[in-house]
């Protein structure tokens, strides 16, 4: 089985995977993470799960972090729910904070 780094993955980005208990890449991930990494885009339909978010995360956050520019945001991530928005947010953090970028988590009815 690849590890993240075999998919492309940078160091500190894997690392993070690592310390967040995330060793091996999940079917869906393995199938997506290349791919996007390349710049490619990518659909992915897999249960509930089944590790989806990682599936765009990883790569979104790998490919910001390289042309990022200081307190200008540079990705957005769209959501139907608040409460996914919350899950979404707690996965990415660690990895955005990897790699010295920062994420906020907004939805209605909130400040």
């Amino acid at each position: 089985m690849k590890t993240f780094k075999d998919l492309g993955v940078s160091e500190r980005i894997a690392s993070a995977l690592v310390d967040g208990g995330v060793t091996r890449p999940f079917p869906v991930q393995a199938l997506t993470i290349p791919d996007a990494l390349a710049g490619r885009d990518v659909c992915g339909k897999a249960q509930t799960g089944s590790g989806k978010t990682l599936a765009f995360g990883v790569p979104l956050v790998q490919r910001t972090a390289a042309g990022a520019a200081p307190r200008r945001p540079r990705a957005l991530v769209l959501v139907p729910t608040r409460e996914l928005a919350a899950q979404v947010h707690g996965v990415l953090e660690p990895l955005a904070r990897s790699v010295g970028l920062r994420t906020e988590v907004a939805y209605g009815g909130t400040p």
